[in-house]
């Protein structure tokens, strides 16, 4: 008698624990995965992706800098934040920033703190930076059609 209630113990026990990972698995399933950036991370990964004769005239610390004000322009802009929270007043849809903004922004940054760098310099290391956006799954595939900024 008593196998019988430990038997149909385990089989509540099994059924109990498999509606729960399904309920979580498929709740999962449906949500977007989480991105993390790692700044060293990306740091080694843009300094191992930029050409020769630009690793030979910045250091990982200007890579790091680059980066961080990179950063800083799109928290200024909506697109990252240093956790969710951060984001949830972000406004709903695409936020789109032009290219020639973020060197701009960059080179005023580089410009104040006293390092020296030209326009092909910040794009090389923006480009390389947007590749390991890409590799960590924090940026989607392009928006297919025309986006009016004005809507």
């Amino acid at each position: 008698m008593i196998a019988v209630f430990v038997v149909i113990a385990v089989i509540v026990v099994v059924a109990i624990a498999l509606i729960a990972v399904g309920t979580v698995t498929g709740r999962l399933a449906g949500e977007p995965p989480t991105s993390v950036f790692h700044l060293d991370e990306a740091v080694h990964y843009v300094a191992d992706r930029l050409p020769e004769d630009l690793t030979a005239r910045l250091s990982y610390d200007d890579v790091r800098a680059v980066i961080g004000w990179h950063l800083d322009y799109l928290q200024a802009k909506g697109v990252a934040g240093a956790s969710d929270h951060d984001l949830a007043a972000a406004p709903a849809g695409p936020i789109v920033t032009a290219d020639d903004e973020a060197v701009a922004y960059v080179l005023g940054r580089a410009e104040g703190s006293g390092l020296e760098l030209d326009d092909v310099d910040v794009v090389e290391v923006l480009e390389a930076e947007v590749a390991y956006l890409r590799a960590i799954g924090a940026i989607g595939p392009e928006v297919a059609g025309q986006l009016d900024p004005g809507s």
